[in-house]
Order: structure tokens, then sequence, then C-alpha cells
């Protein structure tokens, strides 16, 4: 009895360690979580991705690090202006792989379906026009389920501003293309739409600057410089610290200048 007594003891203190060092290891992951997600939510997205691809580690399987660092792979190598051309091709399409394995694991997870349509739209920039058409679909696809999941996602709403502008620039042959692509339902958009689309994307988040900038260049496109200059000089003025903000603010002062 007594020898089962100090067995039964022993195998108890066993399960009592490791649901202790299990309950810190599940702390720690969830603060460095939080921790992620503040320096994503201050625009630090270079501090950001280490950190949630120390998450994916610790469980690759997990929808939110998953769909984190799709977005800040694409994001963070966008940015880099000393990358070169194959080495942000290489990192867009490890931010698409992840983006995908997070909606196979959860079709319905906004964040997922956002990274993904950013990651496509990164690859896009230096696609051919074959695969840009075939591309715009795919991504409009992501876009939309993002906003179903999400109505009030800002860079959905932003993505949304970028594909309408695209279309409503497209030639004549382009229009062709997309509308062989497409069947007989070629969408409609104007440059309105774009400006209706990053109004939004500003209202839920307005201190990120982009959204300024892009509704600038967008205005200015429309032969609305009057407004153009509204947005380009609230976002100079702006007290934003982001990764972005030397870039963003520099692109600002270069239309202004034009604009001027």
């Amino acid at each position: 009895m007594l020898h089962t007594s100090k067995s039964l003891r022993y195998k108890y203190l066993v399960w009592a360690f490791s649901l202790i060092a299990s309950f810190g290891y599940s702390q720690g992951t969830a603060q460095l979580f939080q921790t992620g997600l503040k320096y994503e939510a201050q625009y630090h997205f270079k501090d950001a991705l280490p950190v949630f691809e120390s998450l994916l580690k610790s469980d690759s399987g997990d929808t939110r690090y998953l769909s984190n660092c799709a977005y800040l792979y694409a994001k963070v190598w966008h940015d880099q202006t000393s990358a070169t051309d194959e080495e942000r091709t290489a990192a867009y399409n490890i931010a698409l792989y992840l983006a995908k394995k997070a909606i196979k694991a959860d079709s319905n997870n906004a964040e997922a379906h956002y990274a993904k349509a950013f990651a496509i739209g990164v690859l896009n920039e230096n696609a051919g026009s074959k695969e840009q058409i075939a591309n715009a679909k795919a991504m409009k696809t992501e876009i939309d389920k993002c906003l179903k999941s999400d109505p009030r996602h800002a860079g959905a709403y932003h993505l949304l501003g970028r594909w309408y502008r695209r279309l409503a620039e497209l030639n004549g042959f382009e229009r062709f293309a997309m509308k062989t692509f497409y069947g007989t339902s070629l969408p409609q958009a104007t440059l309105q739409d774009a400006i209706n689309a990053f109004e939004h994307a500003y209202i839920y988040q307005p201190g990120y600057i982009l959204h300024q900038y892009e509704m600038a260049f967008t205005y200015h496109e429309m032969g609305k410089d009057a407004d153009a200059k509204i947005w380009l000089n609230m976002a100079i003025k702006a007290d934003y610290a982001g990764d972005d903000a030397a870039d963003t603010k520099i692109k600002c002062r270069k239309l202004l200048d034009e604009i001027k």
C-alpha cells in the first residue's frame, strides 16, 4: 500500500509539474502574441515579423500565427527597398503559402483572406499581363471573403480601393482581356468607387497614412487636385512613426510638388 501511495504521489507530482509547465508556456505564448499584435498596431512591421515567426515555430497550425506571418512576410519584404525582385518574389510566395494554409485551417478567418489578397497583390506588381488578369479575380474573391467575415477591415478596403482604381484605368485591350477572363460580366468600376473604398479604410484605420496617400493619388487621377492636397497635407503633418512613415511621406511630398 505504501508503495502504491508513493507511486500515485509521484504520478501526481509529474502531472502537476507538467501542468504548471504547460500553463507557463501557454502564458508565454499568449504574452508573445499580444506583443506581436501591439507591434502591428503601432505599424512596426519589422518588429512584429520575428515575433510571429517564433510563435509559428511553436505551433505551425495556429491560424492566427499563420495569417499574421503571411501578411508580415509580404509587407516587410515589399517595403524593403534594398531587396532584389527575386528576394521579394520568394518572400511573397512564402506569404501566399502561409495564407493558403491558414485558410485551409479556418476558411472564415478574415486575416487569412486578407493576407492572401495582399500576397496576390504584391506578386501582381511584377507579373505579366496575362497573369495579372488571372490574379485580379482571385484577389477580389479574397477581399470579398475578408469583408464578409469582418466588414470593418481597413486593410481589405484599402486593397479594394486599389483594385477598383486599377480596373477603372484599364485600356481597351486590357478590358477586352478582362471581359474574356470574367465571361459576360465584366465588373464595372470607377475612380469614385476607389475613393469610397479608401474612405472606409481611413474611417476604420485613421492612423495609417498610406490610406490618405492613396486617396490623394486617386483624387489627383480624377483631376480633383484641391481634394488631393488636403489629404496629402494631412498625411505629411500626421504624427505617424510606422516603419513605412518616411517612404510614404516622401511619396506624399513628391505628389504635392507635382500638383503645385
